[in-house]
C-alpha cells in the first residue's frame, strides 16, 4: 500500500515530520519498506501556454514550439509526445535547475534556438513520472510563478499490510490509527453532494440473485458528464500512489478507492441493457472479456455483474470491455458494493487476476460504509466532470450485516499484557478506533465497527489497547524458566543426527520451500513430478516437491556462477508423491538429499587440486552409514547410460534405503554447472528401521596389533566389497580392520582380471597374539577366498 504524507495531513493535522511518522507507523503495525520524498524545485519556473507546435524537420519525436510565458513568447524544442497547441505547462526558464542537478540554459538543438524547457513532473521533483510534460489546468494563469500551483511537497511511504487489516488499504484507515496514537481528532473527507430531483431508481434497477456472494450492491447515477483529464492535483495524487491517470471519471473511482479503501467501478449507461444491474453467478462456460482485453471462460462459482442480456463486470475484480467509460460517455452508473471475500478470492485465483480491487475485497471491505463512499464518489465525479447527480441511491441490502458485540474485561488486559493500562486509556483508544464502549463495572460490551473484521474476541481488543498505548511501554523483565515435559519423537532425533553428520563432513545445509516450479533447463533429469496443486499460492510454484535435488542443483548453480568451486550442500525435508491408481491420497516422506561438485577439497598450498570423483561420494555414504549405525550397507551401481550418467541404489540388508548417482560435467553444463555432480537421497523413514538398536564403543587396544598384507587376483566383475565381506566372515572375532590398499590391472594378470592388495589387522583384547595364530587365520582366509570367490594369491 502506498501512503502519502500530504494526503494524511488532509485528514489529520499531523504535528510530526515525515521521518517521525515512519516510527509511528511501525509501532502501529505498518512495516515501512521504503520512503520517497518529493521536494519541487520551482525557482525560475513559470506557467506558459503553447501557441505554436510543429515537427522538427528530419525528426520523428522532436517538436519546435513557441510558448507564451506572459510578456514574451519563447522558442522551445521539446521531445514530449503530448506537446500540442493550447497546452498549459510548467516552463523552466534559463537558470533554473532540474531535480537531477542539470542547469537549464539557452541552447541550439539541430540548429534551432531553444530558450528553456517544458518540464515533466520528474524534472521538477513532483513525482517519478517523465512520460510527458506537465499538463496544467485551464485555470492556471499564463506568466504566473509555477510555485502558485505546483508547490506540493510530499513523502510517499511504501508499507506492508498484514492480511487481517483491510482498513489499512486506505488513507482513511491509516489516518484513523495515526490520530488514535497521537490522540488527535481526524476528519472524514468532505465531499459536498448536490442532487437533482429525479430519483436514480427511475434510471437504473438493481437485483441481487446471489446474496451469499454479494450481500450489498449500491448504484448511483450521474447524467450529462463531460469526459476530460482530471485536475493536475488529482492526477499528481494518483501518480505518486502508483496509479496511471486515465480520465476524470475513471480517476475518481481510483482516487476514492485509495482514500476510503472501497473499490469502485463506473459503467457507461449506454451499454447497460435495459439499464438493469443483475448480480448473479455465471453460467458454466460463459465467456467474458475484461477491460484488459482478455477473454475468460467462467465457471458456475464465479460472481458476475450483468445486465438484461450479458455480463458487464467480473464482480470485485475487473470491469468488462463492453461497458467501459469512453471519450463520448455522458451517463454513468457508479457501482459501490460489498462482495464476499471467499468468492472474490476463488475467482481471482482461478483466473489469475490479482487486481487492486480483488486485493481489497479478498481481505474484507466495510459493508456498512458503502453509502458514504457511493455519495462521495458521485460528488467528486460531479466536481470533475459536471453533469447532474440523480437523487438517492439504488441500494440493495437484503440481509444487513450488524456490527459484532464483544465482551471485554479491562482487568484481563493487565494479566495478558503484564502492565496496568488505565481504564480510561483503554476506553479512549477503542472509541478513537471506531468502537462503541458500554461500561458495566468489570464487564464491558464493545461494539466493533464493520470496517474491522479482525476484531472478533476479547484478546483482539486487548491487542488494540496495547498497540496504540505503546509496546515500548512494556518494561523489560526476566522470564522464569518453565521445565518442559516429554521428549522428542524418534524422527526428530534422527533428523538432528543426520544434520550433525552432514555438517561434520563439510556440507552446508540449505532451506527451501516445499513448493516449486519444474524447469527442464535447470532441473536434473528423471525427477519425480511431485504433486500438482489445484489452488497454488502463486503461479510460480504450482507443485509440491517430489525431490529435494532440483533445489540443491539450483543453489549449486547460483554459487558456481559466483566463483565457488567447492560445493557441498544438503537438505533434510519432506517430499511428496501421489499414491497408486486405487489410492488417490498424497504421501509424504522425510528425506535427506545431498549434492557435491567441484574440487574434492578446498585449495591448499601443499596439496594439488583434485576434482570430485566417485570415491568422494562413496566415502560420504559410508561415513553416514557408520555414524547412523546402519547394518550391512551396500552401494549398488547400475550400468552407465549413453550420456555417462552413473546411478545406483543404497541398501541396508535387503532394504533399499536410498539412491545415489553422478551427473557428468558435459551433462550438467546445460544447467550452469561445469563439473561432475554427485548426489544421494536417503529415505529417513526406511533408514530408521535399519539402524542397530544399541550402539557400543570398544576401548583402544591394550596389546600390540598384528597385521598382514595380501594381494589376490580376482575376476574384474567381482566387487571388492565381496572380498572384504568374505575375509571378515573367515577371520573370526579377532579381525580388527580390513582395508583395501591397492588396485592393479595389467597384461601379466590376463584378460578380465585385477589384483587387489588388502591389509588385515588382528587384535586380542587380553593378550598379545602369536605369529602362528595369525598365520593360521591367514591360511583360512586365503583358502576361503580361493574356494568361495575364485581369488588366488598373486
Amino acid at each position: 500500500m502506498i501512503v502519502s504524507y500530504r494526503w494524511l495531513k488532509e485528514l489529520v493535522d499531523l504535528p510530526v515530520s515525515p521521518s517521525e511518522l515512519v516510527e509511528i507507523l511501525t509501532f502501529l503495525g505498518l512495516e515501512v519498506e521504503e520512503t520517497t520524498s518529493f521536494a519541487p524545485l520551482l525557482e525560475n519556473v513559470v506557467i506558459g501556454e503553447v501557441v505554436e507546435c510543429a515537427r522538427v524537420e528530419g525528426s520523428d519525436h522532436l517538436w519546435i514550439t513557441r510558448v507564451n510565458v506572459g510578456g514574451e513568447t519563447l522558442p522551445i524544442v521539446c521531445g514530449a509526445p503530448n506537446a500540442r497547441i493550447g497546452l498549459k505547462a510548467a516552463v523552466m526558464l534559463p537558470g533554473s535547475m532540474t531535480v537531477d542537478g542539470m542547469k537549464v540554459k539557452k541552447a541550439k538543438l539541430r540548429g534551432i534556438e531553444s530558450h528553456g524547457m517544458l518540464a515533466s513532473e520528474r524534472e521538477l521533483g513532483l513525482s517519478g513520472d517523465h512520460a510527458g510534460i506537465i499538463e496544467g489546468d485551464a485555470t492556471w494563469r499564463v506568466g504566473s510563478a509555477a510555485a502558485e500551483y505546483l508547490n506540493l511537497p510530499d513523502t510517499i511511504y511504501d508499507v506492508e499490510i498484514t492480511p487481517n487489516r483491510p482498513d489499512f488499504l486506505s488513507h482513511v484507515g491509516v489516518a484513523r490509527d495515526v490520530a488514535a496514537k497521537l490522540k488527535l481528532p481526524w476528519r472524514w473527507p468532505d465531499y459536498r453532494l448536490s442532487e437533482i430531483s429525479e430519483p436514480a431508481s427511475s434510471f437504473v434497477s438493481v437485483e441481487i440473485k446471489a446474496p451469499e456472494a454479494c450481500p450489498r450492491y449500491c448504484a448511483r447515477v450521474i447524467r450529462g458528464v463531460k469526459i476530460a483529464p482530471s485536475s493536475f492535483e488529482t492526477r499528481l495524487k494518483l501518480t505518486r500512489c502508483g496509479v496511471r491517470p486515465i480520465s476524470n471519471i475513471v480517476d475518481a473511482t481510483n482516487l476514492l478507492m485509495l482514500e476510503f479503501g472501497q473499490p469502485l467501478h463506473a459503467f457507461d449507461a449506454r451499454f447497460v441493457d435495459q439499464r438493469e444491474i443483475i448480480v448473479r453467478m455465471a453460467a458454466e462456460g460463459e465467456r467474458f472479456v475484461t477491460l484488459d482485453g482478455e477473454e475468460h471462460k467462467l465457471t458456475a462459482q464465479d460472481l458476475l455483474i450483468a445486465d438484461a442480456s450479458k455480463g458487464i463486470a467480473l464482480a470485485g475484480i475487473m470491469g468488462g470491455q463492453n461497458s467501459e467509460i469512453r471519450d463520448d460517455t455522458q451517463d454513468v452508473i457508479i457501482e459501490c458494493a460489498y462482495f464476499d471475500p471467499v468468492h472474490v478470492r476463488r475467482t481471482a485465483k482461478l483466473h489469475g487476476m490479482g487486481t487492486e480491487s480483488s486485493r481489497r475485497f479478498e481481505r474484507g471491505m466495510d459493508p456498512n460504509g458503502v453509502p458514504r463512499v457511493a455519495d462521495a464518489t458521485a460528488a467528486f465525479m460531479h466536481a470533475l466532470g459536471g453533469g447532474d447527480v440523480l437523487r438517492e441511491r439504488v441500494d440493495c441490502y437484503p440481509n444487513p450485516i450488524a456490527p459484532r458485540d464483544v465482551a471485554f474485561r479491562p482487568s484481563r488486559a493487565a494479566v495478558v499484557v503484564g502492565i496496568e493500562i488505565p481504564r480510561e486509556e483503554i476506553k479512549d483508544t477503542l472509541t478513537r478506533l471506531g468502537c462503541e464502549v458500554r461500561e458495566a463495572g468489570e464487564h464491558w460490551q464493545v461494539k466493533c465497527p464493520t470496517w474491522r473484521p479482525d476484531l472478533e474476541r476479547e484478546i483482539d481488543l486487548i491487542e488494540e489497547a496495547i498497540r496504540v498505548y505503546g509496546y515500548d511501554k512494556i518494561p523489560m523483565a526476566n522470564v522464569s524458566r518453565v521445565p518442559l515435559q516429554g521428549g522428542d519423537d524418534a524422527m526428530s532425533v534422527l533428523r538432528r543426527s543426520v544434520v550433525d553428520v552432514m555438517v561434520s563432513l563439510g556440507f552446508h545445509e540449505t532451506l527451501s520451500v516445499s513448493m516449486y516450479a519444474p524447469n527442464e533447463r535447470l532441473d536434473p533429469p528423471d525427477m519425480p513430478p511431485g504433486v500438482l496443486l489445484k489452488n497454488p499460492v502463486t503461479d510460480e510454484m504450482p507443485a509440491m516437491q517430489g525431490s529435494l535435488l532440483p533445489h540443491l542443483v539450483r543453489a549449486a548453480a547460483a554459487n558456481w556462477q559466483r566463483g565457488d568451486r567447492t560445493l557441498r550442500f544438503f537438505e533434510v525435508a519432506r517430499v511428496f508423491h501421489k499414491g497408486k491408481a486405487d489410492d488417490p491420497r498424497t504421501w509424504e516422506r522425510q528425506t535427506l538429499a545431498a549434492l557435491m561438485t567441484g574440487q574434492g577439497h578446498a585449495q591448499n598450498w601443499d596439496q594439488a587440486v583434485k576434482s570430485f570423483d566417485f570415491y568422494d561420494l562413496k566415502a560420504v555414504i559410508e561415513v553416514v552409514a557408520a555414524k547412523l549405525s546402519l547394518d550391512n550397507v551396500e552401494i549398488i551401481c547400475y550400468a552407465i547410460d549413453r550420456e555417462r550418467v552413473l546411478s545406483g541404489e543404497i541398501r541396508s540388508g535387503s532394504q533399499v534405503i536410498g539412491m545415489w548417482g553422478i551427473w557428468p560435467a558435459g551433462f550438467m553444463s546445460k544447467r550452469d554447472l561445469d563439473g561432475d555432480v554427485g548426489w544421494l537421497e536417503l529415505d529417513l523413514g526406511k533408514l530408521s528401521g535399519c539402524r542397530r538398536p544399541d550402539m557400543h564403543y570398544s576401548p583402544l587396544p591394550r596389546f600390540p596389533i598384528s597385521w598382514r598384507d595380501i594381494a589376490v587376483v580376482a575376476d574384474e566383475e567381482l566387487p571388492v566389497g565381496d572380498l572384504l565381506t568374505t575375509i571378515r566372515e573367515l577371520g573370526g572375532d579377532f579381525v580388527r580392520m580390513i582395508e583395501p590398499v591397492d588396485l592393479y590391472r595389467g597384461e601379466r594378470l590376463g584378460p578380465g582380471k585385477k589384483s587387489v592388495a588388502i591389509r588385515i589387522e588382528f587384535s586380542h583384547p587380553e593378550r598379545s597374539l602369536e605369529s602362528a595364530e595369525v598365520d593360521g587365520w591367514m591360511k583360512t582366509i586365503v583358502d576361503g577366498l580361493r574356494d568361495r570367490r575364485g581369488a588366488v594369491l598373486r
